[in-house]
């Protein structure tokens, strides 16, 4: 029972980045976009995983594990697009 509020925070963290996604792909525009922002922030759910596993906590493993693998979508998209538009 007390994992339900991790669970929960986890579905909703997961869930605000897909628009942003959706949003690069359709514009390809990434000016409104800082490249070292995106850097510490896929960075930071890294240390997030580590930390997850190594306390045993699976819904800050599944965070972070999922929400580095989106914020590197959204850096490879701004790189990607940054470099063809």
């Amino acid at each position: 029972m007390q994992h339900i509020f991790g669970w929960v925070a986890t579905a909703f963290s997961l869930s605000y980045k897909i628009p942003q996604i959706y949003k690069l792909v359709k514009t390809k525009d990434t000016s409104g976009l800082s490249k070292y922002s995106l850097i510490l922030q896929a960075s930071s759910y890294g240390f997030y995983c580590v930390h997850g596993t190594l306390i045993n906590d699976p819904p800050i493993i599944v965070l972070g594990c999922v929400s580095f693998f989106q914020s590197m979508v959204i850096v490879y998209q701004y790189y990607h697009y940054k470099n063809t538009v």
